[in-house]
This record gives structure tokens, sequence and C-alpha cells, in this order.
């Protein structure tokens, strides 16, 4: 055989192995995410479409289960770590949990989880729109879970934190006085309002005041799971590029978000000890 065959032949077998190869490739995957919240058809609708969004983009067949059994944030994370139940969560990203975990570094909610807005017993918006700093805000009592990074956050800042009340019991805290004020984020914070119709019940969203701190919502993955969490990168990276991402994120939070004003409150910046320095 001369040598010119050779190398043809040689190419052809090169050829044949990469559509083989690429052949094998997954062209499904299933994520097995925390359980739905009590009565709801899909746990999380933005991350739902977010999801479906993204593996579009890498034409992957995207079948979406959740756990059986309900599990608290940090109960989810510690499954993720274990490699049990769950092999994808979303969370607020800390140094220890890119440390047990593998992040995927794109923001979900665009960075804007550190923004925080209140509510207030309606009665005190007078109170708050005195408020010209945080020296001021500090003498009052906050309410945090304290299992969410915010509680360790706010703490950090000097802040005086409620930490031990029932996450469906903290609206009702700050109604009965046992809180003065329930820092939410920007993203959520109309949106609970409308759904437990809390006008009614004499709490209202603070109009005056905005309090922002480095935070970012991660997906996280196994740190073992590098291939699913190299096709969330790209998928997401390419929502980015060609606008759908935006697109879904003003279809859920846009309007919400004017409805706020943020460009005319006062701003109040805090730190963030536990966000993890930017990779380089």
């Amino acid at each position: 055989m001369n040598i010119k065959l050779s190398n043809i032949l040689t190419l052809f077998l090169l050829f044949a192995c990469s559509l083989f190869l690429n052949s094998s490739f997954a062209t499904e995957q299933k994520l097995m995410i925390p359980g739905k919240l009590q009565g709801k058809e899909i746990r999380n609708p933005y991350i739902h479409e977010l999801l479906q969004l993204i593996f579009n983009k890498l034409d992957i067949d995207l079948t979406i289960d959740y756990s059986s059994g309900g599990l608290t944030q940090g109960r989810a994370l510690k499954a993720l770590a274990d490699g049990n139940l769950i092999n994808l969560n979303w969370s607020v990203t800390t140094k220890d949990r890119e440390q047990q975990l593998l992040p995927i570094r794109i923001p979900i909610y665009k960075g804007l989880i550190g923004w925080r807005v209140f509510y207030i017993r309606t009665a005190d918006q007078a109170i708050f729109s005195q408020i010209n700093n945080v020296n001021d805000l500090q003498k009052l009592l906050a309410i945090q879970r304290f299992d969410w990074p915010d509680y360790k956050i706010l703490l950090a800042n000097s802040f005086k934190v409620e930490g031990d009340i029932a996450f469906n019991r903290m609206h009702n805290a700050v109604i009965s006085g046992l809180a003065d004020f329930y820092p939410r984020s920007i993203l959520e914070v109309i949106g609970e309002s409308d759904n437990y119709n809390l006008n009614n019940k004499g709490l209202s969203i603070e109009r005056s005041l905005l309090i922002k701190y480095p935070s970012a919502h991660y997906f996280f993955v196994n740190i073992k799971d590098v291939t699913l969490a190299k096709n969330i990168e790209k998928g997401f990276r390419l929502a980015i590029e060609d606008g759908s991402f935006e697109s879904l994120f003003q279809d859920y939070y846009g309007e919400n978000l004017k409805k706020l004003e943020l460009e005319k409150r006062r701003t109040f910046e805090l730190k963030n000890p536990y966000f993890p320095e930017p990779q380089q």
C-alpha cells in the first residue's frame, strides 16, 4: 500500500470515529431537583423555563423531576454534595458552598438577589422615611432565617436580626411587632405581597430605602458532575449572547421592578464577607 492511500485510509478511519463519538454524545438530560413546594405544580417557574432555555440552546432534551419529600435549603445542598436524591440545585453562593459543590458562576438573577427592600407595618412608614443612614436602620430589629446567607450578612453589618422564626410565620412576626422589618429581594417582594394579600393584613413594602450587598444565585451540581456543569454554562452563555435570557428575565421581573421605583430610594451599601472572590 502506498503512502498516499495509507493517509487516505487513516483520514477515513478518523472521520468514522468522530461520527461515532458525536453520535454517542448525550442528547437527553435528566435533572432531579428539590421537591415541589406545597400546592405548586412547578417549584419555580422562572428556574424551570431558564433550564429549558439553557438545554434548548444545546439541542438537548431536558426532563426535570422532583425529589420526593420536602428538603430545606440546607438539606438540599447537603444531599447534592453527598450525591444523593438530587443532581442540581440553585442557591445564593458562599465561600463554603463553592468549596463543597461545583458552581456555575453565572448569576441566575443578574446579581439582584442582594438588593433588598423591606416589609414593614404600614403604620411605620413615617419612621422609615426619616432614616438617612445605616446606623439608624441598625437600631431596628430585622428578621431572616438563621440558615439563610442573608442572616449572617446582616449580622456582619451590625444589624440586629431575629433568626428563629419559621418561614411561614415571618410576615406575621412583623405584623405582631416581634420584628420591625423583613428584608426581601427586590425580585420576590411584589409577588409575595400580591400572593399573600399582605396589604390587607397591615403589612406594606417600605417605600424609601434600599440596601445592597454583593450576592448571586448560582446553579450548583455535585463536585464530580463536571460535564453537567459545563453544559449548563455553555447553554447559559449562549442564551445571554442571543438575548433570550434577558427576554425571559424581563418577562418575569421587569414590570415588578418598575413598581419599586428603585431610582428614588436612599441606598445603603453593605459588605458581604462570605461572597467568594471573583475567579481569575
